[in-house]
Parts: structure tokens; C-alpha cells; sequence
């Protein structure tokens, strides 16, 4: 890549998501760092920059805990009560989506503003985050539940098919039109199987005689919705309450207040508040990917390791609370095919669509670095592996049990992805700090991202 500065022209070698580093020269040899894929504000390090983005990042997932309790929950049930909807296909249909357009949003931002592309190992870290972390929580912190085996088995066949498309698409570190394609369609293949899923799970039933363990009917629970929105505005603490009651409703009113005067009450047009609580949900999610990265940049944490940890949990925010605040309710079915299923969505959607539009775009392939497809495809397939047992062994009852084994999984997972990472990624990132190339990158990106084609 060519560009011209104060009359000299520079040849550097950007070694990218999406790019294939054999195109260019090696001049400049160093993966050019994440935080470049964000706006240009507090790139410089320093502890109180780190401390006030952190404090920043714990107060923006308060928002995002209130929009999803207060509207994208209710908006969810008044939907399933409308569409006459089981809440397991609601979880994997709707509110998966609803939770995945933060992934979709700041993939489009990757793809077409900033000219890169999703990392793995991001998919990845969300992936096992959702589905060990969620159910670790929901185990842990909320009542035991009896879920019913037909939702979690469904998901977890759809999630396993999702994955062996993906290995076999990103085999050749090429993605072509038609393999995106591929995965538009069996995204379409999924939704079918939901929306038939009454039919097809009545057949399989009738084959073994049982009791069905499914969640309610949404008809029986027609006055949830109602009783269960709360409108804040209004919302104080009870006379007498608690001190501390009073300051932590100071703490999130400005939360409460913005929301109210931008998403419709649940009582009205709930489908407009469900997209209005999304689109919340997208710019808060971007905002804490952003201030994550951040934290992460002055920490001298790799963006590799990023990747895995701190970016997928930011990424996965939005799943673990409605997933939490869902099960807290009693929908426990609701809370695990809302993780599961927004995993197939993040890999046949989140992936295909950017891979689709760029490949009709720039009508050409798109270049992903497949070098650690094995432990990719492998540490997603035990995922599936460790949930599914678990369940198994507890009778898909989720509980403390369940819970802890979730949790332990997700640790030594973290423990043997970091190690594998360090060991085996060669790369070399720019430090910024470098005066032979920190002004010349400031620079290029911020005086004209088109020249990063």
C-alpha cells in the first residue's frame, strides 16, 4: 500500500483482518493494533485515561442492564403473547437477534467504514462466553429450573451445524460469494425449523411417552407482560427505604430518564420499543467494545488475548442480562436457546452478511487468516460438548451444579486459549508510542481511511 506525507511516499505492509499480507511489502512488518479500528479519541496512555474509561465501561453496563429489564424483555413477552409464540423459539428467534445486533453493528463499522475485518478469535471468546458464562450464571445466581430437553437439543444441532459450515468455509482462508451465501441460506433453513417447530417436536414426542417439561403457554401468562413492565420515570424507592436505595436510584435516573423519552412504553407500540431498546443496545455495546479496547491498549494486554476475554465479554453483555433477567423469571428454556442460538446467529448473520455485501461490492474474495482454524472449530465443538453433558448428567435441571461446571469449563478454557496465544501467535504489534511509524499511522487513518484499500 502506497500513500504520500509532506511529499515523501511510504510503502507499508498492513497486516489486517481480511488482508492478505503477501500483497504487500515489509516495510513497516507489525499488526496494526485494534484501538485503530475505533474513533481517534484517547489513544494516549495514561492511568487516569484507564481508570476513568474503566469507571465509564461499569456505568454503561448498568444501562444496558436497565434497557433490557425495563423494555427489551417485556417487549419479548408482549411479542410471544401477540404471535402466540413458545418462549424457547422466542429465545432463539427474537431475542437472540435483538442481543446479536451489537455483534452485526460493529461488524458492518469493521467491514465498511474502518475496512477490516471480524477477528476469530473475538467469535470465538463470545461464543464460549455465551454458552458457559450464561449458564454459569443463570445456574448460579438464579433458582433451579427444569428445562425441557427438546429447545436445548434443537439449539445445540443447529449451533453445531452452523460451526461445521463455518470450518469448511474459512478451510482455504478464502470466503467466496457463494460461501456467504451458504450461510444466508441455512440461516433461513433454521428459522423454517422454528417456525415448524411445534410439528416437528409433536412427532419426536410421540415417539417416546413423557410429560412435556416445556415452557408455558404464553396465552396462560397474558397479564405477565403488564404487570411485569416497570415505568421508572416515576419509580422512586419506597418512604423508609434505605439510604443506599435512594443513592443507587440517583446513580441510574439518568439512564431511566433518557430511556423513557426515547423508547415507547411496553404498554403502547411494544414492537417500536423493542427496536428502540436494539438500537440502545447497539450504541451502548459499540461504546463498550470501544472503552474496553481502550483499558486493554493501556494495560498492554495483546489483541489476541483481547479477543478472547475482555472484548467478548463486552460483546456479550447484552446476551448475559436478558439471559439472567429472562431465567430470573422463570423462563429458563428462554435463557439458554437465547445464548445458544445467538451464537448460530453471530456466525450465519453477524459473519455472512458483511462477507456477502463485500463480496458483491468489491467483487472479490474475502481473505480471513484460517492459520488456527483447528483450535477455533475444536474449542467451539467442546463447548457444545461441555454443555450438553452437563445437562445430561444434571437431567437438564439448572441449578448450582450445572452452574459451577459451566463456570470451571469457562476458566480452564480461558487458561489453555491465553496460553496457546501467547505461544503460538508470532505476530508483532505496532506500538504506537514508536516514533519511526506513530505519527506516520495517526496520520493515515485520520486524514483518510479510503486509503486503506
Amino acid at each position: 500500500m502506497y500513500f504520500g506525507l509532506e511529499g515523501h511516499y511510504y510503502e507499508v505492509q498492513v497486516i489486517d483482518r481480511g488482508r492478505n499480507p503477501n500483497k504487500h511489502s515489509q516495510d513497516l512488518n507489525c499488526t496494526l493494533p485494534a484501538i485503530l479500528e475505533f474513533p481517534n479519541l484517547m489513544r494516549k496512555k495514561s492511568v487516569g485515561l484507564t481508570i476513568s474509561v474503566f469507571l465509564i465501561s461499569i456505568y454503561l453496563f448498568v444501562g444496558l442492564a436497565i434497557v433490557c429489564d425495563n423494555y427489551l424483555v417485556p417487549a419479548m413477552e408482549r411479542l410471544c403473547f401477540s404471535l402466540r409464540m413458545t418462549y424457547d423459539v422466542a429465545g432463539a428467534t427474537f431475542l437472540a437477534a435483538a442481543t446479536s445486533a451489537p455483534e452485526l453493528f460493529v461488524n458492518f463499522i469493521g467491514t465498511f467504514v474502518t475496512h477490516g475485518d471480524i477477528g476469530i478469535g473475538t467469535i470465538v471468546g463470545s461464543s464460549v462466553f455465551n454458552v458457559l458464562v450464561i449458564a454459569a450464571i443463570c445456574g448460579i445466581l438464579t433458582p433451579p429450573s427444569q428445562l425441557d430437553w427438546w429447545p436445548v437439543t434443537r439449539d445445540c444441532i443447529w449451533y453445531i451445524i452452523a460451526i461445521a459450515i463455518l470450518t469448511a468455509t474459512l478451510w482455504d482462508s478464502l470466503v467466496l460469494w457463494y460461501e456467504s451465501m451458504v450461510l444466508l441460506i441455512m440461516y433461513i433453513f433454521y428459522l423454517i425449523a422454528l417456525i415448524l417447530d411445534r410439528r416437528i417436536q409433536g412427532s419426536i414426542r410421540k415417539m417416546h411417552v413423557e410429560s412435556e417439561l416445556m415452557d408455558e403457554d404464553p396465552m396462560e401468562r397474558e397479564e405477565e407482560p403488564l404487570k411485569s413492565f416497570r415505568d421508572h420515570v416515576c419509580g422512586k424507592p419506597e418512604p423508609g427505604a434505605h439510604c443506599w436505595a435512594w443513592i443507587w436510584w440517583a446513580f441510574k435516573y439518568p439512564f431511566i430518564l433518557i430511556f423513557a423519552l426515547t423508547i415507547p412504553s411496553v404498554r403502547g407500540i411494544y414492537f417500536l420499543s423493542m427496536i428502540m431498546s436494539v438500537i440502545w443496545i447497539s450504541i451502548i455495546s459499540y461504546m463498550l467494545s470501544w472503552f474496553l479496547t481502550i483499558v486493554g491498549y493501556n494495560l498492554g494486554i495483546p489483541d489476541s488475548i483481547m479477543g478472547l476475554t475482555i472484548l467478548a465479554a463486552g460483546t456479550s453483555v447484552p446476551e448475559v442480562a436478558s439471559s439472567y433477567i429472562v431465567s430470573k423469571k422463570g423462563y429458563g428454556s428462554m435463557a439458554i436457546c437465547n445464548a445458544i442460538g445467538s451464537n448460530t446467529i453471530d456466525i450465519l448473520i453477524c459473519l455472512g452478511v458483511p462477507w456477502f455485501l463485500k463480496n458483491l461490492i468489491s467483487m472479490d474474495h474475502v481473505y480471513i487468516d484460517s492459520t488456527a482454524i483447528m483450535f477455533t472449530t475444536g474449542m467451539l465443538f467442546c463447548t457444545v460438548f461441555v454443555i450438553y453433558s452437563t445437562f445430561l448428567c444434571t437431567r437438564f435441571v439448572m441449578g448450582k451444579p450445572l452452574g459451577w461446571i459451566c463456570l470451571i469449563a469457562y476458566i480452564l478454557f480461558l487458561a489453555v486459549a491465553c496460553t496457546l496465544e501467547v505461544v503460538l501467535n508470532d505476530n508483532v504489534y505496532c506500538d504506537m508510542r514508536e516514533q519511526k511509524y506513530a505519527s506516520l499511522l495517526n496520520k493515515l487513518f485520520d486524514s483518510d481511511p479510503k486509503l486503506l484499500k
